[in-house]
């Protein structure tokens, strides 16, 4: 597998999702973008693949969640987000097309679901593309409490959230929780990230730079005792929250 993902899959996904007007979760397209995620997760074979709705702020608005069963109930959330938005916050009409921040989450998302389609595993898995991070984590803290009245057991949760832009070492920051609301989860979330450290100098040609996740999507599941890591690029990228955010800026080679 780890010879196999698709550079063309992953400018397909980014492209795509940059060519709606925007995605700002007051949009019409949030809407648009949800559907088109759900057709693409069952493209690749998939047929657990629902909208989770919610609702905040006066908006019905959903997640959309693809889940991979495994051998035991104990599952993995491998996350991101799905709405874009431009400088001006409240601006739902406007030129979004959040091309590193998110799709290329949302395309490593995807890319990896396609890999695993065919793969037995032992823990299941819950691949979910979220809206409404850019208004302050609506959509992820739904579901942190919607998993929570299941009762579901989450071994881990990983959050891809702009991941399209390197430095120039092409070095990848592998985030872990310190001194957030629930101490407890800072050992875990350190040695798990160890792993991920491990992992990637073992397997990729990418170094690897430490440091904390903050104010994304995986701070609300942090909130419920679980662990979190995260994945993040490693370059300051010129064109955030802005129209300028386009395809032509991602370096899908490192991605």
């Amino acid at each position: 597998m780890l010879n196999h993902p698709s550079r063309a899959n992953l400018e397909k996904t980014v492209r795509a999702l940059a060519a709606f007007p925007t995605r700002h979760t007051r949009s019409r397209h949030i809407h648009e973008a949800a559907n088109w995620l759900v057709a693409q997760f069952r493209s690749v074979g998939y047929k657990n693949v629902a909208l989770s709705p919610y609702r905040h702020d006066g908006l019905r608005l959903s997640n959309v969640v693809c889940t991979k069963p495994g051998a035991v109930k104990t599952t993995i959330i491998l996350c991101a987000h799905y709405d874009s938005i431009m400088e001006r916050a409240d601006d739902a009409e406007a030129r979004a097309p959040g091309a590193n921040d998110n799709a290329t989450g949302v395309a490593v998302l995807l890319e990896t679901a396609r890999l695993l389609a065919a793969t037995p595993l032992r823990a299941s898995v819950r691949f979910v593309a979220f809206s409404g991070e850019e208004q302050g984590l609506w959509g992820s803290s739904a579901y942190a409490a919607q998993i929570r009245r299941e009762n579901l057991p989450v071994r881990f949760v990983l959050n891809l959230d702009q991941v399209g832009f390197p430095d120039a070492r092409r070095a990848v920051i592998v985030e872990d929780d310190r001194r957030n609301r629930v101490r407890a989860n800072d050992a875990p979330s350190r040695r798990l990230a160890d792993t991920i450290e491990r992992l990637a100098k073992a397997h990729t040609k990418l170094p690897v730079t430490r440091g904390p996740i903050y104010s994304s999507d995986y701070m609300p599941f942090e909130a419920n005792v679980h662990t979190v890591v995260g994945l993040y690029e490693s370059g300051k990228y010129p064109a955030y929250h802005t129209r300028a955010d386009t395809p032509e800026k991602v370096d899908f080679a490192y991605l």
